[in-house]
């Protein structure tokens, strides 16, 4: 049974709950120019999911920084890998962690557009615990991510921070 609830404050878009406690979200974002360029290009190319995990230990949230943005770990879902193996994979290269996939927190079918133009993209959360020593070389090399750290306060530039912080309240 899925139960529609108001959002947070903060979150964008509608969403509901379903009766495993998923949380099921449509959301639209407007992008500059290159930036939908660079995710359509992707998208139209076979790109039809990302993943992220929420990584909580001691009180404090794993996020990496990327394009100025501080973001929840995860990236694209290749061809013929699974979503939680993706997930695994994206962890290592971008934190140097080791992850478990646990629970399906958030789906989201996230429609980007510029001007009259539009994709959609699927993304996953998963609850992930995480062993290991965070890396001090994040990502790979054709990647922008630029640092990787703990939080026990989520920075204010941090991607979907209000949902974030819902699922750490959860």
């Amino acid at each position: 049974m899925e139960r529609q609830m108001g959002a947070p404050p903060g979150i964008d878009g509608e969403w509901t709950v379903d009766g495993e406690g998923v949380v099921q979200r449509r959301n639209q974002r407007s992008l500059d120019a290159e930036t939908f360029d660079r995710l359509a290009t992707r998208i139209r190319g076979g790109l039809d999911w990302g993943v992220a995990g929420f990584c909580e230990r001691d009180g404090s949230v794993l996020l990496v920084r990327q394009d100025g943005k501080w973001v929840l770990p995860g990236g694209g879902v290749e061809s013929g890998e699974s979503k939680t193996d993706a997930l695994v994979r994206e962890i290592h290269e971008e934190t140097g962690l080791d992850a478990t996939v646990e629970t399906l927190r958030v789906v989201t079918e996230q429609t980007f557009t510029h001007d009259d133009d539009g994709v959609t993209f699927h993304f996953a959360i998963y609850d992930v615990a995480v062993e290991g020593v965070l890396t001090d070389d994040p990502g790979l090399e054709d990647e922008t991510i630029a640092d990787v750290s703990w939080f026990e306060t989520l920075p204010e530039d941090t991607l979907d921070r209000a949902l974030v912080q819902f699922l750490r309240d959860c």
